[in-house]
């Protein structure tokens, strides 16, 4: 959370349309436009779809196609950070095949060669699988294709800028790709949610029958475990209009980018809505979702491998496990579980003992830390802002990246300890945590170098589809399908209600009154039902909570500061009672 920072954002409205895209009424893109090279004005998110009249593809594709790097047209002036540059959309290569209408992409992983150093784009890229099809005025053998993307930055790790792509392509031509961003997650040192277009040149070659085949085979895997979407007008229960506005906070409307809720294996999702209409593909979109990563990424590890070596593992301390730490008195008798829980006593803070989260200023060493590719040098700055307060561990909490950054490293090294120097963190998530619970890409923002260690404090780029399974992974006590995957204790610590887990904040309540375990925890009392919920948030009012009554919602936000009203969801619980009952009458 970064609160000292506000910026101005893209007015994005929450409205109840359809979800997914296809069969909308805009009339196409003019074949002429698509293969033209000119870059195409900001226009309505619908072109980029299939329209009314649209029909099946006229040829499957198959093809390794290659983007180049490309000026991207806005209006938004976005100045260099680390003197990258903004307005450049990145070049790319990925393959795609077609399995039905679907365009299929062979990585869901972050692509594009970004340098830590030096200029060049500030960008790479996240693609997701599409849609192919004909339009009935289309020139014979021709076919339409597009697909949702998402740029990011490697080294910041935290907000996404989502939009969307098309092409044409006959045989073995290839149209250019027209890109168009809409939308994004609350930004930092990038500034705004901005809007931008570009046409990037494209030139395909084949792909072998094996490579097509495998990637058929990873995308029926992971369709086959995705979670059913519907509408939100075709919850199961009708709600108030004031009612289904507190499923996405009480920040604005225009703030909104999407709000999703959890119901009975069921994702009920209002859509992407942007000013030049609904984002495409809002279901398989991939958002930077800023510090919710804290949870996905640190507690997972955390707690999985608590399962594996014992909860004991919560009280080892970081320095036994760095030797880095070692020359830092300060980070003496520091454990993991305080880590965890952002209460190590050490900062750079006013330091006065007393609930006050936001104590920990975003300064000069702070943005060195923060803007460090480098694992070892990265570790380093984390280490040495090592004013230890003086009151000891786990008595107040001070929000710290650094603290899970070390973390992390720490954790890393225990599973090299434990189990091999071939080991990593993302590896093991990956391998013995996500694709148990049907996640099978994992897009998370790590250090350069010889030592890729993930961000830990940020770095996720996720679907909502994703985001509902790991907080249902830590709704089940850790267990899938009888299977303890996570440590029972440690993972019901935070979640069990009418229990007051965690170090006050300072905040009121509704907005976050206590931190425990990467969660923000707030008590909620209604109609004689009381009790607290656990939510993990990310910069910017990126919140997935995890509610007593076994909903689970999600709400992405663009909004332009991190104030407090962005974590209001003090509505949020007695609201959902409608949905499910909170407590037995």
């Amino acid at each position: 959370m970064r609160s000292r920072f506000a910026f101005v954002a893209l007015g994005i409205a929450s409205s109840t349309i359809t979800v997914t895209a296809g069969d909308l009424k805009a009339p196409p893109i003019a074949v002429q436009d698509v293969k033209s090279s000119a870059t195409l004005q900001l226009r309505s998110n619908d072109d980029f779809v299939s329209s009314k009249d649209s029909v099946a593809a006229v040829k499957p594709f198959s093809g390794h196609l290659a983007f180049a790097e490309v000026s991207m047209v806005s209006s938004d002036k976005l100045a260099p950070v680390n003197g990258k540059d903004l307005h450049a959309f990145p070049a790319f290569e990925i393959s795609f095949t077609t399995v039905g209408s679907t365009l299929v992409p062979s990585s869901q992983e972050i692509l594009g060669d970004f340098k830590p150093t030096g200029a060049g784009s500030y960008w790479q890229i996240l693609v997701q699988p599409g849609k192919v099809w004909s339009e009935p005025n289309d020139p014979p053998g021709w076919t339409r294709a597009s697909f949702p993307l998402a740029l990011m930055n490697p080294v910041e790790g935290g907000e996404s800028h989502n939009g969307v792509a098309l092409f044409m392509y006959k045989d073995a031509d290839i149209t250019p790709l027209h890109i168009q961003i809409t939308t994004g997650t609350t930004p930092f040192q990038a500034g705004a949610v901005f809007k931008a277009t570009a046409t990037s040149v494209s030139t395909m070659k084949p792909i072998s029958t094996e490579d097509v085949h495998a990637i058929e085979k990873a995308f029926s895997v992971r369709e086959a475990g995705r979670l059913p979407v519907k509408s939100w007008d075709n919850l199961p229960v009708g709600l108030t209009t004031a009612q289904s506005a507190e499923f996405g906070g009480r920040m604005l409307d225009d703030w909104k980018v999407v709000t999703a809720v959890f119901v009975d294996g069921t994702i009920y999702l209002k859509s992407c809505q942007t000013s030049e209409g609904p984002l495409p593909y809002c279901d398989r979109q991939r958002f930077g979702v800023w510090s919710a990563t804290k949870s996905a990424v640190a507690r997972m590890a955390m707690l999985r491998m608590a399962a594996k070596y014992g909860d004991q593992i919560f009280t080892m301390k970081i320095d036994d496990l760095l030797p880095e730490a070692k020359r830092f008195l300060a980070w003496k008798d520091v454990t993991l579980g305080s880590a965890l829980n952002m209460a190590t006593g050490v900062g750079n803070g006013a330091g006065k003992p007393e609930a006050n989260i936001g104590d920990e200023p975003y300064d000069d060493s702070y943005m060195a830390f923060y803007n460090d590719g480098d694992f070892t040098s990265k570790l380093e700055k984390a280490l040495a802002r090592r004013r230890s307060y003086g009151w000891g561990i786990d008595r107040f909490v001070r929000y710290r990246d650094e603290d899970y950054f070390v973390l992390v490293a720490a954790l890393d090294s225990l599973l090299k300890e434990k189990e091999g120097a071939d080991k990593d963190i993302v590896s093991m998530l990956r391998r013995e945590v996500y694709e148990k619970i049907r996640v099978y890409d994992l897009p998370v923002a790590t250090t350069f170098g010889v030592k890729k260690q993930p961000l830990a404090f940020e770095g996720l780029y996720a679907t909502i589809d994703d985001l509902v399974k790991i907080a249902e992974l830590f709704q089940n006590d850790g267990a899938v399908s009888g299977s303890q995957v996570l440590s029972q204790q440690k993972t019901q610590e935070g979640l069990t209600n009418h229990h007051k887990w965690g170090l006050t904040t300072g905040r009121p309540t509704g907005l976050g009154q206590r931190y425990f375990s990467s969660f923000w925890i707030d008590d909620f009392s209604f109609d004689g039902c009381s009790g607290n919920f656990a939510r993990f948030m990310g910069y910017g009012g990126q919140v997935v909570a995890i509610l007593p009554n076994k909903l689970i919602a999600v709400r992405l936000s663009s909004a332009p500061t991190d104030d407090e009203s962005v974590s209001d969801f003090s509505g949020l619980v007695q609201a959902s009672n409608a949905v499910a009952k909170v407590c037995n009458d």
